[in-house]
């Protein structure tokens, strides 16, 4: 008897069916440029200043193999889950990567799903395009089915969770599977699918982005054991005992899970990037500040306080957090001091710098009811109240680098360029843009991920 719930089914059928001819233009398009910006995010996060990653690349190191696949930034290559937590944890590493979606930074886990699964089995660049479309689909509309309004239902992180789903159905599309094979590959994800926001109290960042390497490394073993002929829970989208709604959310809507499925893709729904190495919720804020400062030439000695406005539900978010990236008062008393914030402001607490901790110590996260009006983005509005007794006030409801105030060309490649090169050379970068523009031309995604392997700053051995 066939116990397959019928959304298992339906989405096992739609990703064992998807590939490179159902590719239109937009999605290959903007598949490449989620690509290059991730890659960018990786290479920074790369770095061994980044101490998370820096064990996990040297546990790879232990059990390096020569047969194996790349683990990014370091001149080796290991077996291929072990090159993926590694690299998976690199893509959130630095907090530097976009293209979100469905609650998840979507694009930390699925990109160096497909890299790395890519080069495991010689995908083609059209067939690594293809992977990472379909792992927008499926892990966007089991977010969506699992979403009960809010962003961190039961204290579990929703990137690492429905990042099990996306990562399992990247490499299973890399791998092959059927559609049997698929119902299992979802069912294996999903009851391992884990990932608890409890990293808001590691100050030390390590345990942020090693949830996200989970995922990749968990959803891609899924894939792995299903096509070997691992058995797993086949209906793990329906509204079956114990089910992920009732583990991950408190509401189940699985009507979202076909609604428009095969018509409308979510990667092109995905958000924008980022150009500051911290969570978006505060770009919106260091735009405004950074505007603020600019146009009335403020040194740090005139401002005596930072007042921050935000929706009252992003609050808590980045109120005062442990984690420096998360942490408003923090990031904006570093930009009112230097003028930017770049990711040695969060690998170096600044507030060993008397006018940060000042500043610090007077910044002022605040909830703006009216903010809430801007449904599509996370406005925020900056006052910054002077020595001398003036004040000067900024809103800024869509940040730059988001969809609604996107990057140039120019400006997606000089941030790729500004990121890329803290771990390689300015060559082997243009060489990445070079591939990355016709990633759907090359026969073996490995030509790239080779370019993301020795490094003159993570102690290459090339």
């Amino acid at each position: 008897m066939d116990a397959t719930g019928p959304y298992t089914r339906a989405m096992a059928s739609y990703a064992a069916s998807f590939g490179a001819k159902d590719l239109t233009p937009d999605l290959i398009s903007r598949a490449k440029e989620i690509v290059l910006d991730t890659i960018g995010a990786i290479l920074l996060g790369s770095r061994p200043h980044y101490a998370g990653v820096r064990i996990l690349a040297d546990l790879a190191a232990g059990r390096s193999d020569a047969g194996g696949v790349t683990v990014f930034g370091r001149g080796f290559k290991s077996p291929f889950l072990d090159a993926l937590l590694a690299n998976g944890t690199m893509g959130y590493a630095a907090d530097a990567e976009g293209a979100g979606a469905s609650r998840m930074h979507a694009a930390a886990v699925f990109v160096p799903t497909v890299l790395t699964a890519g080069e495991f089995v010689h995908a083609s660049g059209r067939e690594a395009i293809a992977a990472l479309c379909l792992a927008y689909d499926v892990a966007c509309r089991v977010s969506d089915a699992a979403d009960p309004g809010s962003p961190y239902p039961h204290s579990f992180h929703p990137s690492a969770v429905f990042g099990h789903f996306g990562a399992a159905a990247a490499a299973g599309h890399l791998l092959k599977l059927d559609e049997t094979q698929f119902i299992n590959a979802l069912g294996l994800a999903g009851i391992n699918a884990t990932g608890l926001i409890a990293w808001v109290d590691d100050p030390s960042e390590d345990s942020r982005p090693f949830v996200i390497g989970v995922a990749a490394q968990s959803g891609a073993r899924a894939a792995l054991l299903a096509r070997q002929g691992m058995g797993g829970p086949t209906r793990i989208l329906d509204d079956a005992k114990y089910s992920i709604y009732d583990a991950f959310s408190t509401e189940m809507h699985a009507e979202r899970l076909l609604a428009g499925l095969g018509k409308e893709y979510r990667i092109l729904d995905a958000g924008g990037y980022k150009q500051y190495p911290c969570c978006a919720d505060i770009h919106t804020g260091l735009d405004a500040l950074l505007g603020i400062r600019a146009r009335y030439q403020l040194a740090a000695d005139q401002i005596e306080q930072i007042t921050h406005r935000v929706k009252p539900a992003r609050l808590k978010v980045i109120d005062n957090n442990l984690l420096k990236s998360h942490n408003s008062q923090y990031i904006m008393s570093v930009a009112a001091v230097y003028g930017r914030v770049g990711p040695e402001d969060i690998l170096v607490d600044r507030r060993s710098d008397p006018e940060v901790a000042k500043l610090y110590e007077r910044a002022v996260l605040a909830p703006d009811e009216g903010l809430t009006a801007v449904e599509d983005g996370s406005p925020a509005v900056v006052e910054v109240r002077l020595a001398n007794g003036d004040s000067r006030r900024q809103r800024v409801d869509y940040a730059k680098g988001s969809r609604q105030n996107p990057f140039s060309r120019g400006e997606l490649e000089d941030k790729f360029m500004r990121w890329a090169t803290t771990a390689i050379s300015e060559r082997q970068a243009r060489r990445i843009v070079e591939l990355t523009d016709r990633l759907d031309e090359l026969k073996d995604v490995g030509e790239l991920t080779r370019l993301l392997a020795a490094t003159r700053a993570n102690g290459s051995k090339k």
